[in-house]
C-alpha cells in the first residue's frame, strides 16, 4: 500500500484567502519568474508528516487530538511578509503570522511532541509561522522582487480565529499540489 503525503495545518479563512489573492495580484504585475501558490491551497502548516500509510490516519488523529487537549480557539493576525532565506536573495515569498497569545506556538509544539511518540521525527528548526505565497523560479529580476518583498512587509490582512486543525493529504500534480481534507480536529475550550 502506497503512503499518502500528509501534513497537519490550520486552514485559512475566506477573508484571509481573498487578502492573499490581492497581495499576489499586486505583485504579479511587478515581478516575473515567480510561481504563485493558489490562495485556496495556502495553509498554515503545523507539522509535515511525509508519507503516511492510510491505515495510520485514525492513530494520528487520535494522538493529535490528545496532544492539543485544553487549547481552545484563539486569534492570529496575518501581517507583514518577506523572503526566505532573506529579502535580498529570496527563493520563497511569504506573508507573516502574528501569534500574540502564544497559543499557535503552543499548539504546534504539542502536535510536534505528540506525534514524535508515533515515530514522526521532530523538526530541528524553531517553528516560524508563515504563509508561502510564491516560489522563485530563477534569479531574474531580483531587484524588483526585493522591492516588492519590502512593500508586502507593510501589509495587514487582518485577524482570523483558529478553531480547528486539519489533517491533509497532498498530491503533487503537473498543475500543482492538490489537497484533500482527511480529518478535522476541533479546538475545544478547556
Amino acid at each position: 500500500m502506497a503512503g499518502w503525503r500528509s501534513f497537519l495545518a490550520v486552514e485559512l479563512s475566506k477573508e484571509i484567502e481573498e487578502g492573499i489573492k490581492g497581495v499576489q495580484e499586486e505583485l504579479k504585475g511587478r515581478v516575473a519568474g515567480v510561481r504563485w501558490m493558489r490562495p485556496d491551497g495556502i495553509h498554515l502548516t503545523l507539522k509535515f508528516l511525509g508519507e503516511v500509510e492510510p491505515d495510520r490516519i485514525e492513530e494520528i488523529v487520535h494522538k493529535a487530538k490528545g496532544a492539543i487537549k485544553g487549547i481552545g480557539p484563539f486569534r492570529i493576525r496575518i501581517r507583514g511578509g518577506g523572503g526566505f532565506p532573506n529579502a535580498k536573495n529570496p527563493r520563497v515569498i511569504w506573508i507573516g503570522v502574528e501569534d500574540q497569545s502564544g497559543l499557535l506556538k503552543k499548539l504546534q509544539a504539542r502536535v510536534e511532541r505528540g506525534l514524535e511518540g508515533l515515530g514522526f521525527k521532530r523538526e530541528e528548526r524553531d517553528y516560524t509561522p508563515h504563509l508561502t505565497v510564491g516560489r522563485l523560479r530563477s534569479g531574474k529580476g531580483k531587484g524588483a522582487i526585493t522591492e516588492a518583498i519590502r512593500d508586502i512587509g507593510d501589509s495587514d490582512l487582518g485577524t482570523m480565529e483558529v478553531g480547528e486543525i486539519t489533517l491533509f493529504r497532498s498530491q503533487l500534480k503537473p498543475t500543482g499540489a492538490e489537497y484533500t481534507k482527511l480529518r478535522t480536529i476541533t479546538l475545544e475550550t478547556p
